[in-house]
């Protein structure tokens, strides 16, 4: 069974340096634009980040534009940039730009070149990012790429007000599950008190991002637990979604964002696969594990990445070959 290596992971470019967090916001200081992006299909750690940081760089009087290559989630709207919210695949002229919660820039899509960047600033906490940045702030023992953050708003001597601290808490709480993943630590639930304490609305938040399902997401769920698989004694749980129960459904790729905590949460499951066939006939695959088994390297397999309890990839199709080989991966980790 492939298990944590702390002494691997918790390796820290942020550690690498007396102060980076110092030479990053010495940067700020000195230039004027900004961009600020994160990968494709972003999730609550990347966006509640960009939130977080676009509010501080408009309190330092900067110009910041936020660009995504995809639309925002719509139960992410109550984060405070989501006026200034873009979507492109182009990046705008910028002096700087973030790059957060991407092992690898490419990640923010598929055809970018470094050349579309100026001075590029990593901020990461996936252990197999590859230090891609002019100024790397990755920290892999950090809960998320929102922490990093709160570290380098910490340096600039912003004031943590309602909105930056909204978007550092809807990082944390999404990338630690609701603070039940193994990277809850008592350090997090301090930080979860003091982003309370500068105005972050809690109860708000999880409404927003857990509470609220649409008819049509609901349905979407229905059909995803009629394909609920387990193989190796109950050790491995599958689920999968086809372009054909998308349409069926009327639901969005943004309704599928917790439907693998579902197989996680069986008894027996250690590794959890949810497989989503995307329209251009690939797959993509997301992984969760339980009791220590890193799905990071089972998704190095396939040319992927992540953590060791959450991690992804994506694989040619058609589904039920792409299953077939996670599953042997996955066996393999186990044994």
């Amino acid at each position: 069974m492939m298990k944590l290596k702390p002494k691997t992971i918790l390796k820290s470019s942020v550690k690498r340096k007396a102060n980076p967090f110092r030479d990053v916001a010495k940067l700020i200081k000195a230039r004027q634009t900004f961009l600020i992006t994160t990968h494709v299909n972003p999730d609550g750690d990347g966006l509640g980040a960009q939130s977080a940081l676009f509010m501080a760089l408009r309190k330092l009087g900067k110009k910041v534009q936020v660009v995504n290559h995809d639309p925002l989630p719509k139960r992410f709207s109550y984060l405070a940039f989501t006026p200034y919210y873009q979507t492109s695949d182009k990046l705008p002229a910028h002096e700087v730009c973030f790059v957060l919660d991407a092992g690898d820039f490419t990640r923010i899509r598929e055809d970018v070149r470094r050349e579309e960047f100026s001075t590029l600033v990593n901020i990461d906490h996936h252990y197999s990012n590859n230090h891609y940045g002019d100024h790397n702030l990755v920290m892999p023992e950090a809960a998320a790429t929102g922490e990093v953050v709160y570290r380098l708003i910490k340096a600039l001597k912003v004031k943590v007000d309602k909105s930056i601290a909204e978007g550092v808490y809807t990082s944390i709480v999404t990338d630690t599950g609701r603070f039940r993943y193994s990277n809850t630590t008592s350090h997090i639930f301090r930080l979860a008190a003091e982003l309370e304490e500068a105005g972050a609305d809690i109860c708000h938040i999880s409404e927003h991002i857990f509470g609220d399902t649409s008819r049509e997401a609901m349905e979407l769920n229905r059909l995803a637990l009629a394909t609920v698989q387990t193989y190796d004694g109950g050790s491995i749980g599958s689920m999968s979604l086809t372009q054909s129960d998308f349409l069926k459904s009327g639901a969005s790729d943004d309704d599928t964002e917790n439907l693998i905590n579902v197989v996680r949460n069986l008894d027996t499951v250690k590794i959890a696969i949810f497989l989503k066939e995307r329209p251009d006939g690939k797959v993509k695959i997301s992984l969760r594990s339980k009791n220590g088994v890193n799905v990071a390297e089972v998704a190095k397999r396939f040319k992927g990445g992540g953590h060791a309890y959450a991690a992804g990839a994506v694989l040619p199709g058609p589904l039920e070959k792409a299953l077939q080989e996670v599953l042997k991966a996955c066996q393999s980790a186990l044994r």
